[in-house]
């Protein structure tokens, strides 16, 4: 009898282990997630050039300054890159940066990441940010708006391609962001690249560091394969970039980090990147440049996708 009583105990506990699970799962999934703490949305109504002919660019690509973060082995090499900038032999159009300028969403560190901005625009390169999960603690995103950019989501076109720069500060777009988003997208006869700061997907092993909405995560992809959005460009990963492909012409790509970090998770060097647009061939070639031990930046070639 008492076998029979410890076994029927066991049972009991295993029930109520996966109805905690079940919930749990429920929960964050279809609840958490949907929910819009203070979300603003976007309405992507900027004007755009529909008609400019499609040229060939360059332009900069960087993610998670993390001004403020005071945690041991963090570190930021801003003087090492300027004099990479500087020294770089071809035009850069502009730089994409993909959220998490802040570690706290505080006043004091908007302004270090505003003058960091404000570095690469003294060079002559207009920075397009987006909010990260790190920025909109608070009163952050108030703070973005006065010290970053008047809009949290927004778009602009460059040469023939259209940029969506979108706010995914809560790990969500949020219906009205969302649905302004398709919106403007399917009226857009451009070739498109979505920037976040959360990674749309990214693969299986990526389901913690990516958009957890499946319904909202859906919707996204098939925007990319109906509306000629060749690529989603993420970060928020930190240690190693990625690229996942959903189809020959309609890709994700995550960054590393702009910081570098030394910690028992995090073994990172600063990276960034430069996009590649060559318009006869209708493809992106992303370089890769990290910073060294010896005090060096290395070049790579990560890899070349084809636009829609």
């Amino acid at each position: 009898m008492a076998h029979t009583s410890r076994k029927s105990n066991t049972n009991r506990l295993l029930c109520l282990l996966a109805t905690c699970l079940l919930l749990f799962s429920s929960c964050s999934d279809n609840l958490i997630s949907r929910i819009e703490f203070y979300h603003p949305g976007g309405s992507f109504d900027h004007a755009i050039d529909t008609t400019e002919a499609r040229e060939s660019f360059s332009f900069l690509v960087f993610s998670d300054l993390h001004y403020g973060r005071t945690e041991s082995g963090f570190y930021l090499e801003e003087e090492a890159f300027l004099a990479w900038l500087d020294t770089y032999p071809s035009t850069l159009a502009f730089a994409l940066h993909l959220g998490d300028g802040t570690a706290y969403s505080l006043e004091s560190e908007y302004r270090l990441y505003r003058d960091f901005l404000d570095m690469l625009e003294d060079r002559s390169i207009e920075v397009h940010a987006v909010l990260g999960n790190h920025d909109v603690r608070e009163y952050g995103r108030t703070l973005f708006i006065r010290y970053i950019n008047p809009l949290t989501a927004r778009r602009f076109s460059y040469k023939g391609i259209s940029f969506y720069l979108l706010d995914t500060g809560n790990a969500s777009l949020g219906k009205v962001q969302l649905d302004n988003l398709m919106s403007s997208v399917a009226d857009d006869p451009n070739p498109k690249i979505f920037c976040g700061h959360v990674p749309l997907y990214g693969g299986p092993d990526m389901f913690y560091f990516s958009l957890k909405d499946p319904h909202e995560r859906a919707l996204l992809v098939k925007t990319m394969v109906q509306n000629k959005v060749g690529l989603y460009l993420g970060g928020h990963l930190h240690i190693n970039h990625k690229l996942y492909s959903y189809t020959d012409t309609n890709h994700e790509f995550v960054c590393e980090s702009f910081h570098g970090r030394d910690s028992l998770i995090e073994n990172t060097l600063p990276v960034w990147y430069v996009f590649t647009y060559d318009a006869p061939s209708n493809r992106i070639t992303i370089f890769r440049y990290a910073l060294k031990r010896d005090g060096t930046i290395g070049e790579s070639v990560v890899t070349s996708v084809a636009l829609p």
